[in-house]
């Protein structure tokens, strides 16, 4: 029992340190997003050009997909109960998770070269 409740407190602390993490990040980007759906593709281009801004983009999005993948991973645990369906819903999360934050910040990088 004590390893099972380490491991879920470890995700609970964990979702909680990247929901305070994203919190400035977010503010920032709410700031910039006026900015960034005004922009032209050059001014876009221009934007994602700078290190600071790709990379605080970047790491928006791959807190934000973590965060996500650990809460849809405990709604998955408290609610579906066929171990099968878990599984591939879990499955699919992971797979959401990493792929949509890596071709975002892949097109980020190709447009910012």
């Amino acid at each position: 029992m004590g390893i099972l409740m380490n491991h879920v407190v470890s995700k609970w602390l964990m979702q909680r340190v990247a929901a305070v993490l994203l919190l400035p990040l977010l503010v920032w980007f709410l700031f910039h997003f006026d900015d960034l759906m005004n922009f032209t593709y050059s001014e876009a281009v221009m934007f994602l050009s700078n290190k600071t801004y790709m990379s605080v983009l970047s790491l928006i999005f791959i807190l934000a997909f973590f965060h996500m993948r650990i809460g849809m991973g405990e709604i998955f645990e408290d609610y579906i109960h066929d171990e099968k369906v878990k599984k591939l819903a879990s499955t699919l999360i992971l797979l959401i998770s990493l792929i949509i934050p890596v071709a975002a910040i892949t097109a980020m990088v190709i447009l910012g070269l």
